[in-house]
């Protein structure tokens, strides 16, 4: 059966199809998708569902399976590599379904219409406040859970506990340089730290602000867990790490402890997606619906290792499974989607030039 017949038999009963025939228009492969997904008990198609996370990887694809019966066939890359994956893939998409961290890398891809649109998830209604504020009206995307992209974290080897940086100011100081931050031109975890700075500070601020801590000799890798390496060693004193390579850190034994910045820390959404090329529509709908389950939530937090240290924007979920050392209720600083999305380039760019003089 081809991509097109598939769609066509389930989506044909659906009133928009209806409306669309009556006006002599022909539905989009993109708008038959989504009238699939959108139907309720709709059958999943032939052949594996077609995955991009950089969480969770088999533990959350072999439960979906074990659950609903439906294969899958995942790509378990960083965040960085799954979006150039895209990108290389934007003529042939070869994906159905994306999990990854970073809303406004999402939101560039709902913006140049890679992501299905005009749907909605039969789990939506499970999100939280917070959550239902964050999606965007389109279902473009849908948040599941944020999570510190940087808290300040220091050598215990290096800097004593009382004179550790408490502010994102305080990093500016010449005596905790050089400072250790991931690469936000490639590490797409980053990004989110960069992007609040240059929302809360406007572009001027943030690039004095960056700039101050690269005259110190700024230190950047192209992932957080060589930042977390070099802090561990003691080749940088201080650094803005991802807030789960801190616990691993720690529960090595490592010499590194951390500070919840007093004036937040930028934060980072974990969303799902689904291609607006998918043949699968019904297939990925199923797994958004199922991972916005408070049971789901409630597993991948358990069992997904320092991937399940987050926040859930899904209401009933058993937070039990974070580590002690997770302050409760700290601040989180979240960008805004479209900000983020709009900026990504330019500020990415800037960073980039920065890194080759």
């Amino acid at each position: 059966m081809t991509r097109k017949t598939r769609y066509s038999a389930i989506a044909l009963g659906s009133a928009a199809v209806l409306t669309l025939g009556a006006c002599g228009a022909e539905p989009t492969q993109s708008a038959e998708a989504a009238d699939a997904a959108h139907e309720p008990g709709c059958a999943a198609e032939d052949g594996a569902l077609r995955v991009y996370l950089n969480p969770w990887g088999p533990v959350l694809s072999d439960q979906f399976t074990a659950d609903t019966g439906i294969a899958t066939e995942i790509a378990d890359l960083g965040g960085g590599e799954i979006l150039a994956r895209i990108a290389a893939e934007a003529n042939n998409p070869q994906w159905d379904v994306v999990v990854l961290d970073g809303h406004g890398s999402l939101q560039g891809l709902a913006d140049r219409g890679e992501l299905l649109t005009g749907w909605s998830s039969q789990s939506r209604d499970n999100l939280d406040d917070r959550g239902q504020s964050i999606a965007p009206e389109d279902n473009a995307w849908l948040p599941i859970s944020e999570h510190a992209a940087a808290v300040i974290a220091y050598n215990t080897d290096v800097i004593d506990a009382a004179d550790a940086p408490r502010t994102w100011d305080d990093l500016t100081d010449p005596r905790y340089a050089p400072v250790g931050i991931a690469d936000p031109a490639v590490a797409a975890p980053a990004y989110p730290i960069v992007s609040w700075f240059f929302q809360d500070r406007g572009t001027e601020g943030a690039e004095q602000y960056f700039g101050a801590l690269m005259e110190n000799g700024l230190n950047t890798y192209p992932k957080n867990g060589p930042v977390g390496q070099a802090l561990a060693s003691g080749e940088v004193p201080v650094a803005a790490v991802q807030e789960q390579n801190v616990y691993e850190l720690i529960d090595a034994g490592d010499p590194v402890d951390f500070v919840w910045p007093d004036d937040g820390a930028p934060g980072v959404v974990r969303g799902v997606a689904i291609s607006a090329d998918t043949p699968r529509p019904c297939a990925a709908a199923a797994l958004v619906d199922w991972l916005l389950t408070p049971e789901t939530m409630g597993y991948l937090m358990e069992h997904g290792e320092n991937d399940g240290i987050l926040t859930p924007y899904v209401t009933g979920t058993d937070t039990s499974s974070l580590p002690q050392q997770r302050p409760q209720d700290a601040p989180l600083l979240i960008t805004d989607g479209q900000f983020a999305a709009d900026q990504e380039a330019e500020i990415k760019d800037w960073f980039a030039n920065q890194s080759v003089r």
